[in-house]
C-alpha cells in the first residue's frame, strides 16, 4: 500500500497527527496507563491528575497520532511561565510522551515532538522543555530530535557518623518544624511568599499563581509526599517538599528567606530521620523497604544555594554531588526569546548556544513539583 512520507519515514495514509477530541480522554488514559511510573503509579494516573487539576489543561494541548480511529501516541503540552535572568519566558512543558509498543519503530514519536513544537511556536511559546526517562524515551532519544540535554548537579546528602553533635545556640532552638496540611489556608500563603522571594533570583524556577499551586500540591510526583515548614518565633521562614522519586527520598522543592538557612538546615536534616511509621514507605515499590533504608540518604536537585549547604555542613550532613542529566530543553523561538530577555544574538548562535550562555545547566533551578 502507498504511504505518505515525513522527515524521510514512511506513514500510512490513514494516520493523521491532531489535537485530543474530549470524547478520547479515556482511551488516552487507558493508553498511558500501560506506562508504569517508578513511583509506583501509573502515567494514566497522572493525567488524569491533570485533567481534573491543571488549569492548563485543554484537548487543543494534547497532540496525538492516530490510525483508524485507533490512538497510536500522545503528548501534552503545559504551558508555564519560567524565570530566565529575572525575566518571565512563556515555556511548554511537555508531558505524557508515549507510544503503543506495538507501532514504535515507525518514528510517530517524533512527529508528534515536531507537532508539539510548531505548535507552541505558533501560540508564543518560546521555550520547551521534557523531561527523559526509560527506553526509548532517553536523553540520547531526544538529542536525536534536536532537544538539548541540560545536566546540573544533583546532591546526595548523608549523615555523616563521624561528625560532632551540632552546637545548640539560642536561635536554633526556636527553629520548629511543623507539618504543612492542605487545607491551612494560612501557613500556605507563608509557603507561598517564601517560594515567590526564593525563586525570584533562580533562573529556571516556575511562576506559580495560585491556580497553579493549587495544581502543584495536587500533582505532586508520586502518590505521597512529606511537606514541613520551619518557623522562628512563630514566623515561617523556610519549607521544603519531599516525596519518594526514581526509588529514591527526593527534596521536591524548598525555599527560605535571606535569614532562614539555618531553618531549612534543620529541616532538610530533619527529612533524613527515620519514622517509626513512616507514610511514605506505605507506597513504596518494595514493601521490605524500612524507614531506616530510605532516609539512609536525601537527593537535592540543582539547588545554588551556598549558605544552606554549609548550614547542613554544620549539622553534619555531607553533600556529594552527582550529574543530573534530567532535562531536555530546545528553543522553539529564539529571536523571540532573546528580544524578551534584552539579550543580543552572537553572529550565527543558535538556541542551544544561546541557551547555555543564559541558562548554564549546572544553575538551572527546576524542582521535581513543577515536572510535567
Amino acid at each position: 500500500m502507498a504511504g505518505c512520507s515525513f522527515s524521510g519515514r514512511v506513514y500510512s495514509p490513514t494516520m493523521e497527527i491532531r489535537t485530543l477530541d474530549a470524547r478520547e480522554r479515556p482511551t488516552v488514559a487507558r493508553l498511558l496507563d500501560d506506562w508504569r511510573l517508578a513511583e509506583g503509579w501509573s502515567a494514566g494516573d497522572r493525567f488524569r491528575r491533570q485533567m481534573e487539576s491543571d488549569p492548563t489543561f485543554s484537548d487543543e494541548n494534547v497532540v496525538v497520532a492516530v490510525e483508524k480511529s485507533r490512538i497510536l501516541s500522545v503528548v501534552s503540552i503545559l504551558p508555564r511561565q519560567i524565570r530566565i535572568l529575572g525575566h518571565l519566558i512563556p515555556t511548554g512543558g511537555l508531558g505524557n510522551l508515549y507510544t503503543d509498543p506495538e507501532v514504535r519503530g515507525r518514528g510517530i514519536a517524533t512527529e508528534l515532538l515536531e507537532h508539539a513544537c510548531d505548535s507552541m511556536r505558533t501560540r508564543g511559546l518560546e521555550l520547551g522543555v521534557i523531561f527523559p526517562g526509560a527506553p526509548p524515551a532517553t536523553p540520547e532519544f531526544f538529542a536525536k530530535r534536536g532537544w538539548h540535554g541540560w545536566g546540573g548537579q544533583q546532591t546526595i546528602l548523608r549523615r555523616d557518623p563521624a561528625a560532632p553533635p551540632p552546637v545548640r545556640s539560642g536561635s536554633a532552638e526556636e527553629i520548629v518544624l511543623e507539618p504543612v496540611l492542605p487545607e491551612d489556608e494560612r501557613t500556605l500563603q507563608s509557603v507561598k511568599s517564601i517560594h515567590a522571594a526564593y525563586g525570584a533570583s533562580r533562573s529556571g524556577t516556575v511562576a506559580r499563581d495560585d491556580t497553579l499551586w493549587h495544581a502543584c500540591l495536587k500533582l505532586i510526583p508520586a502518590p505521597r509526599e512529606e511537606f514541613w515548614i520551619a518557623r522562628r518565633g512563630g514566623l515561617a521562614v523556610a519549607y521544603a517538599r519531599a516525596s519518594i522519586v526514581d526509588d529514591a527520598l527526593t527534596i521536591t522543592e524548598l525555599g527560605r528567606f535571606e535569614d532562614g538557612a539555618g531553618a531549612l538546615a534543620k529541616l532538610v536534616a530533619s527529612l533524613l530521620e527515620p519514622r517509626s511509621k513512616d507514610v511514605l514507605i506505605e507506597r513504596s515499590i518494595d514493601g521490605q523497604l524500612t524507614s531506616e533504608q530510605l532516609r539512609s540518604f536525601l537527593v537535592l536537585p540543582t539547588f545554588d544555594d551556598l549558605g544552606l549547604t554549609v548550614a547542613l555542613e554544620h549539622l553534619g550532613i555531607r553533600s556529594h554531588p552527582m550529574d543530573d542529566a534530567c532535562a531536555s530543553l530546545r528553543c522553539v523561538n529564539l529571536i523571540g526569546m532573546a528580544s524578551r530577555l534584552d539579550v543580543d544574538l552572537l553572529p550565527n548562535e543558535e538556541g542551544a548556544d544561546f541557551l547555555r550562555r543564559i541558562l548554564p545547566p549546572d544553575a538551572m533551578v527546576f524542582w521535581p513539583a513543577d515536572r510535567f
